[in-house]
């Protein structure tokens, strides 16, 4: 059972798609996936998702009497036994991905932690918003039947952050695609036309979130435009960080400091269909980021076997994609000594690249889907 809250961390709704995909992708599945959302949700949030049953309540509609009464009594009693009527009225018998439901509950619990970005970059968090999540990692350690992190460096996070999680403990590398099999990919003329650029072009596509970092990428392409190089970046993503409303506006404003108008270019939220044809359209993909749990965009690169330039941090040395090269995040010259060089080498073949990866993605998303599928049958038989 999972729930699904799409308030704008595009990375979390992409996680549950490619999960749900892999996991009905499997040819011997033995779970059911049930859907618990708010009356509220939009109807779109699920058009990308295989045939699941989905449950509407008003309990997870923010500040609706249901949603009020569920969580004071929650909060008074650590037990959240709304929820848990609701699930046991449609038997449920594994909560996933959802967080706690309290001691004694009749039905197991998987907790998600995607990250610990909040202890490396506390600069990234207000003190409430870091007092909140260590609040509710611990919970999540302590009150789940199981919890799920998706790289080995998060899992040893973890284990640092509450030792005594390691028997509960399980890495799930999630596996993700652009796009479903069912949808078509863009071509290459229809988004020329659409998003109007024009040549090659390097892809980030990244939400525009501080530790996403894309300032180094500005101060390298700067570099280039102060030796007469000039390439190309296209960048994609949600422009809003809640908790930096102006660091959009920011990286706007160095981009004019810079000269580089020419040269980076913002074309807002695109389709997945969309994004796929970019990224397989691109010279590379970047990934400047700082911090990842587990990195999306890394994941669709090597789905469609295409270059990635990305940060040298561990989760994506972690994901080992074949094309790839590293720079360490703060450094603008390093990288805009690697974005001229991989602009001006031979492009190897699609068709060779996307034909491997092929091959690859399909073992690779019936690997993650059991995986996860293992991790609750266990549970469930543990219960009984």
């Amino acid at each position: 059972m999972l729930t699904l809250d799409a308030t704008g961390w595009l990375g979390g709704v992409s996680y549950f798609r490619n999960l749900l995909n892999a996991l009905y992708a499997l040819p011997d599945r033995s779970l059911e996936a049930v859907i618990f959302t708010g009356v509220r949700t939009r109807a779109e949030d699920f058009k990308d998702l295989p045939d699941v049953t989905v449950v509407r309540s008003r309990l997870f509609d923010r500040d609706t009497l249901p949603w009020m009464k569920r969580k004071l009594w929650t909060r008074i009693f650590s037990h959240d036994w709304f929820l848990e009527r609701l699930l046991n009225s449609h038997r449920i018998a594994v909560l996933s991905h959802s967080g706690w439901l309290g001691e004694g509950a009749s039905i197991p619990t998987i907790g998600w932690i995607p990250d610990f970005q909040h202890v490396y970059l506390p600069g990234c968090f207000n003190p409430a918003e870091i007092r909140l999540r260590n609040r509710e990692y611990h919970q999540i350690c302590r009150l789940c039947s199981a919890v799920i992190v998706s790289s080995y460096a998060a899992q040893s996070d973890l284990l640092q952050f509450e030792p005594g999680c390691r028997s509960k403990s399980h890495v799930l590398q999630f596996v993700a695609r652009p796009v479903d099999d069912k949808m078509a990919q863009s071509s290459s003329l229809e988004l020329a036309d659409k998003y109007r650029y024009s040549g090659r072009y390097f892809l980030l596509p990244n939400q525009f979130w501080k530790h996403k970092n894309h300032g180094v990428v500005l101060e390298a392409l700067g570099l280039l435009v102060g030796e007469e190089k000039h390439v190309l970046v296209i960048a994609t993503g949600n422009a809003t960080d809640y908790r930096h409303p102006s660091y959009f506006e920011s990286l706007m404003r160095r981009i004019q400091e810079l000269g580089i108008e020419e040269n980076f270019r913002y074309i807002g939220l695109v389709p997945s269909s969309d994004l796929a044809g970019l990224m397989s359209g691109a010279v590379a993909v970047i990934n400047p980021s700082n911090f990842e749990g587990w990195s999306t965009s890394v994941e669709e690169a090597k789905s469609l076997g295409q270059r990635v330039i990305v940060s040298d941090i561990p989760v994506h040395r972690e994901q080992n994609p074949h094309y790839a090269n590293y720079f360490p995040p703060d450094d603008a010259k390093k990288l805009a000594d690697i974005l001229w060089s991989v602009w001006n080498e031979p492009i190897p073949d699609a068709k060779d690249r996307m034909a491997d990866a092929s091959r690859a993605i399909d073992q690779r998303r019936i690997e993650f889907g059991r995986r996860y599928q293992d991790i609750v049958l266990s549970l469930a038989r543990n219960h009984s």
